[in-house]
């Protein structure tokens, strides 16, 4: 399928001229549904498991920027069903760590604009809401959600600014994900518990 290729401060995501779903969609060479096995063997997997799992392991979050570089992005992680033999990809995490909130809130509006250039989502939310990852509930996060179905389907495109504060002691990152309905729906009901 042919591709365009977007360059977003200096950000790399590939889209495909029809997306009409969330495989249509890379970050770097990554896209959902491929498999882990397309970039390593089976011998290496437990080399990219994640030290930062889910409470419930429903899903496993894989470091794949250990073996596939993707520039402009300080981390890559996919997230894969346990006990999945085929290790497909069922979502994405980029992250780039960020200091100060304007610099973050500027790079979301560009992959903002090359993603609204390419995709006519079925339903768009901006939100703002405390961290639950801070205690005190002073660290915000600002972001977008694109859904690429109509409801009842989650599977989303998402691009948030994790601003922490300081004394939260926890990293400030803009984080772009690209997730299927399951995985969705797992983190929004199961993946804390």
């Amino acid at each position: 399928m042919k591709k365009i290729f977007i360059l977003i401060s200096l950000i790399f995501i590939n889209f495909s001229v029809f997306a009409e779903n969330i495989e249509d969609f890379e970050v770097g060479p990554i896209s959902v549904g491929q498999s882990l096995f397309e970039y390593t063997e089976k011998n290496e997997i437990d080399f990219l498991l994640s030290e930062d799992q889910y409470n419930n392991d429903k899903y496993i979050r894989y470091e794949i920027s250990k073996v596939v570089n993707v520039e402009g992005y300080d981390f890559v992680d996919v997230m894969v069903k346990k006990n999945d033999p085929n290790y497909i990809i069922e979502a994405i995490s980029a992250g780039i760590n960020y200091n100060e909130l304007p610099e973050c809130l500027s790079i979301k509006a560009d992959i903002q604009k090359g993603v609204e250039e390419v995709l006519k989502p079925d339903d768009k939310q901006d939100t703002e809401f405390p961290s639950k990852q801070d205690k005190t509930g002073e660290s915000m996060i600002y972001g977008v959600q694109y859904y690429t179905k109509p409801y009842p389907s989650n599977e989303s495109i998402i691009v948030n600014c994790y601003h922490m504060t300081e004394k939260s002691n926890l990293t400030r990152v803009l984080r772009l994900s690209v997730n299927t309905h399951d995985f969705t729906q797992f983190i929004v009901n199961e993946a804390h518990n």
